[in-house]
């Protein structure tokens, strides 16, 4: 009889280990989870630092800013990218050389649909380890993948044209000096995130480093500058999902400035530093300011 009631009371005792083992385990995994989003999120703040400091490097050794894409050839032909340009700075001299984007042609079709090795190399720099998606961008021809894209400017363009001056430091073909930011290059920003959705719609396709692709007649149509820069404007930040907001960052079109970071999205300024936008409504306003390089808003930045 004792030991059927000790067998009895060693198994409820072993039932209730298993129950407060599940519960540790419920409990830790959320708290794993954070430590992971942390983490991520410093990363990437780090990542965008490190483009910060090189565009400092390549400032000081060309006197001006990278431009956002830099074509050989008239209008909307392919160009090779700020990231490329940035390689030397953010130790990819190697991968910068046997490229030689400084002499060399992007591509020779347009739209470059047929990216080389080269331009498909996966340079952790432009990731952010907390998007994960394939090392190739598939909504962009296949080429390298960029969670990262420059700010060209402040204000929506009904129709892109040649060299169009955008009003913020990096666009097409842009050589734009310090001298040229009225506004003070700690209150401009440069480059900003920008997510990947795997079952977004409509989807947030990220970026590419190795440059634009120029321009395409199917799917999405037009001139492929999102590839590497968009300008900072209301249609570019709709309604955030689940959250009714507008004018915010992590916007659902294709092209918006966004994070998988709780909260908001990074931005690296004109001086090298990176802050971290919330999404709050007035958030795109404040950031359309900054987006240009000279038109004397003032913005307090907290």
């Amino acid at each position: 009889m004792s030991s059927n009631r000790r067998s009895a009371f060693t198994l409820i005792e072993l039932l209730v280990v298993i129950a407060i083992i599940a519960i540790l385990i419920a409990l830790l995994v959320p708290a794993v989870q954070k430590v992971r989003a942390a983490a991520a999120r410093t990363q990437c703040s780090n990542n965008l630092k490190q483009q910060g400091l090189a565009i400092q490097n390549y400032l000081g050794s060309y006197k001006v800013f990278p431009p956002a894409y830099k074509t050989t050839t008239a209008n909307v032909s392919p160009g090779w990218g700020w990231g490329a340009f940035l390689l030397p700075y953010v130790e990819q001299t190697v991968l910068f050389t046997a490229m030689d984007p400084e002499n060399s042609t992007f591509s020779a079709a347009n739209p470059a649909t047929t990216p080389t090795a080269l331009q498909q190399q996966e340079v952790p720099v432009y990731r952010c380890p907390g998007n994960a998606p394939p090392a190739l961008n598939p909504d962009r021809f296949n080429f390298g993948f960029s969670n990262y894209r420059a700010v060209c400017g402040p204000a929506t363009y009904p129709s892109f044209a040649e060299n169009q001056d955008m009003k913020g430091i990096m666009f097409q073909n842009s050589r734009i000096k310090i001298v040229q930011v009225t506004d003070g290059v700690s209150n401009t920003v440069l480059i900003g995130e920008c997510v990947y959705d795997f079952a977004g719609t409509p989807k947030r396709t990220a970026a590419i480093w190795a440059g634009m692709t120029g321009h395409a007649t199917t799917a999405p149509a037009g001139a492929r500058i999102s590839d590497v820069m968009w300008w900072i404007d209301d249609a570019t930040a709709t309604t955030a999902p689940n959250t009714g907001l507008t004018y915010v960052i992590n916007g659902t079109a294709p092209q918006a400035f966004s994070s998988v970071h709780s909260g908001g999205a990074h931005f690296v300024f004109g001086d090298g530093t990176v802050r971290f936008f919330r999404d709050s409504p007035g958030s795109m306003t404040t950031l359309k300011w900054l987006a240009g390089r000279d038109d004397s808003n003032s913005v307090t930045l907290d």
